[in-house]
């Protein structure tokens, strides 16, 4: 039997065949090698990159808790009776009585502070030390002496086991008298969301004091030597080195307000090795994939036609037959295929009519949706009128509506338009027209009574007539107020408006009235502002037709008059904010519950209304001034205080007494009221933006200060 010989053309075919499957290979192998060598790479960057980030915000976030530390010691000092302890050295301050006051205040910071579990004062110079519970002679006490020279964190050991504790030296007659402030630190709460990691993870994180001593997850921690002596020397905020076996990174940031340590140990050799056995994954998978593709193509270089016959065939028993044609023509059995998708596209058209009228009604209307109905639905929609009904019914007289309101827009050459339902029990269509606004109605009351005769009835509601399509979703916003507001009245029903449809415009609140409100509260005129706030509400009884919009008003008249009496030197109680004015505003429910609480605001803000030349003393004054121009700075009590030349204890006293404010407390509310102009700022600026110029170092500290103050994000103020 002969054998068929392959011709001298098939042969050179066959070897270039052969040497570009080689080179394919070779190819492949060193692609995948290059690749999963990087992709490794760019792994443990992010990765790095990722933990930078978490532990920056997790530092902002230790500094804060420590800045509460610091601000709980600077409002110990400022307490009265703990302050004239300080201050002078007579017995007369040290009766029993005395102390029990002070210690009765530390017991009140410890319960009601969760980051503080115990306090201390040590009086050098009397040879003293109060806490929480008692008074101890310091002759008493053997380990005092471990708090000379700190200013920080520090690690004790005592009976009970190991405790954290906060120490802040003070010097309140300088060169002559030296106190200590202790804080015993409640480990859980203090590293709550900062720390992490436990014996079977790869990340662990500690805090480390300046003495090099180590707390973890578990407690004081014992660390491998070698770790924490890089720790103990790396300056770096990021550092990878090998110890042993093992690859590992650590990451280290400063507190910026005290000599506490972030520091974090990463353990990657595993990574290194799961990388290197992808690696190789890779490059067997691909020479795999090599494989099999190669005998697909050989296979297919042979039988190319055969399968395009094969799926003629499978065509043939799915096409419907109308005559008898010859199909073994493969490609005409394709096109018959493609002209039955197309009959079935015609199946699908309810479903995209649907979605799109409802898209263009309660969203942001999109021409080229608009067009694309206009063109599927074959309506040119070029008339001058527009207008927008919306159908409720019964579910079972849903299909019949719609076949009706169908037959009118085919009927009338005068009416063009979508319609659609939108839910089982709702139609809605977007009708265009020549008639006038008159005869659209009777066409539509014609309609409706024709299918009421059938036993059809549906409530019909028909917008204003308006030019411009993209107040549609205006329109479908005020239909269904109109709808909400007379469905209950009478069913089955047409309703329709015949006013124009304007944009609002701010025609009640005015400038003007905001002066004159202003003047009469200065000069004691209560009868007049009243009076005056009584004719703006009976406009708004008479001629508004938007609940929120005449929320709105009530709140920019009693925000505006609160912010112009404060601005003048008026004293208010200090739930007259913005936030609380907001609360109360769009909480009312009714017109007369405004004007009340109007009123109401009115008669507190006449009866505490004093003069600005009697508001602060000097130096509150000058305090008030330095906080107005330096908000953007990094401020603290002890800033405040250098600035007036007042100690930090009694510049807190004389703050709260007079303003109501801690001085803490008035930074942020400066910060707030110019967060609130930023945020409402064209064009708007973004939130890091504002924050920055804000003095916050951190997004999401500034948002929660935000929301604290007034109860939303800046982006959901932005959009309210």
């Amino acid at each position: 039997m002969n054998k068929k010989r392959l011709s001298p053309k098939s042969v050179i075919f066959y070897k270039l065949y052969l040497i570009n499957i080689l080179i394919t290979v070779a190819f492949i192998c060193i692609i995948s090698l290059i690749c999963s060598t990087f992709s490794s790479k760019l792994i443990l960057n992010n990765m790095i990159s990722f933990q930078e980030e978490m532990i920056a915000e997790k530092s902002n976030a230790l500094d804060e808790r420590v800045k509460q530390l610091d601000e709980v010691v600077n409002t110990m000092i400022g307490e009265e009776n703990v302050f004239r302890l300080l201050m002078t050295n007579e017995s007369y301050y040290e009766k029993p009585t005395m102390l029990l006051k002070i210690i009765k205040y530390f017991q009140n910071i410890c319960s009601n502070n969760s980051l503080i579990d115990g306090i201390c004062l040590v009086d050098i110079k009397r040879g003293l030390m109060i806490t929480e519970k008692t008074k101890i002679s310091l002759s008493d006490v053997s380990y005092y002496d471990s708090y000379q020279r700190q200013n920080s964190f520090v690690i004790h050991q005592t009976e009970d086991g190991q405790t954290l504790e906060f120490v802040k030296k003070l010097e309140p007659l300088k060169g002559q008298k030296n106190v200590y402030m202790i804080l015993t630190i409640n480990q859980e709460m203090f590293t709550k969301n900062l720390l992490i990691g436990k014996e079977s993870e790869m990340i662990k994180s500690y805090l480390l004091t300046q003495e090099g001593e180590a707390l973890s997850v578990r407690g004081i921690d014992e660390i491998d030597p070698d770790i924490r002596s890089y720790l103990y020397k790396q300056d770096k905020a990021t550092e990878r080195i090998k110890t042993g076996n093992k690859n590992m990174v650590l990451y280290k940031n400063k507190s910026k307000v005290s000599d506490i340590s972030l520091a974090t140990v990463q353990d990657y050799t595993n990574l290194l090795k799961e990388a290197g056995t992808v690696k190789r994954m890779i490059i067997m998978v691909s020479l795999f994939m090599i494989a099999v593709a190669t005998v697909i193509i050989y296979l297919c270089s042979f039988y190319v036609y055969k399968p395009l016959k094969q799926l003629g065939y499978k065509i043939q028993g799915m096409t419907v037959q109308t005559k008898q044609e010859d199909l073994r023509n493969e490609y005409r059995l394709i096109e018959n295929v493609v002209n039955k998708l197309q009959i079935e596209r015609e199946y699908a058209m309810p479903s995209v009519v649907k979605d799109s009228v409802n898209k263009l009604v309660t969203e942001i209307f999109d021409q080229e949706r608009f067009n694309y109905l206009r063109l599927l639905l074959k309506q040119n929609m070029e008339f001058e009128l527009n207008v927008l009904v919306i159908v409720e019914c019964e579910e079972v007289d849903a299909d019949k509506i719609v076949m009706g309101f169908m037959e009118l827009i085919k009927n009338h050459r005068e009416i063009e338009g979508f319609y659609s339902e939108i839910t089982a029990a709702r139609a809605l269509g977007i009708f265009n027209t020549s008639l006038s606004y008159e005869l659209f109605l009777a066409q539509i009351e014609d309609l409706r009574k024709q299918l009421e005769k059938q036993g059809i009835t549906f409530t019909c509601c028909v917008s204003r007539g308006f030019k411009n399509w993209e107040n549609t979703n205006l329109v479908y916003t005020e239909m269904l107020g109109t709808l909400e507001r007379k469905f209950f009245k009478e069913n089955h029903t047409l309703i329709y408006e015949t006013r124009p449809i304007v944009a609002y415009k701010n025609e009640y609140y005015s400038k003007e009235m905001e002066s004159c409100l202003t003047k009469y509260v200065t000069e004691g005129k209560q009868e007049e502002a009243i009076q005056t706030l009584n004719v703006l509400t009976k406009d708004l009884s008479n001629n508004a037709t938007d609940i929120q919009y005449t929320r709105f008003v009530y709140f920019q008249i009693c925000n505006n008059l609160i912010r112009n009496v404060l601005d003048l030197g008026g004293k208010l109680p200090k739930e007259f904010n913005e936030k609380d004015i907001f609360k109360a505003v769009f909480g009312a429910d009714s017109l007369l519950d405004l004007e009340k609480m109007s009123e109401g605001i009115l008669r507190i803000c006449i009866d505490n209304f004093v003069r600005k030349e009697n508001s602060y003393s000097f130096n509150v004054e000058k305090a008030v001034a330095f906080i107005s121009a330096n908000y953007r700075n990094d401020l603290s009590l002890d800033n405040v205080a250098s600035a007036v030349f007042l100690s930090a204890g009694y510049l807190s006293i004389i703050f709260k007494e007079e303003t109501g404010y801690t001085v803490l407390e008035y930074i942020t509310y400066i910060r707030m009221q110019k967060a609130k102009e930023l945020v409402l700022q064209s064009p708007p600026l973004r939130i890091k933006e504002i924050s920055e110029q804000l003095g916050y170092h951190n997004v999401q500290s500034f948002i929660r200060y935000f929301k604290k103050h007034y109860s939303v994000t800046p982006m959901e103020f932005r959009k309210k």
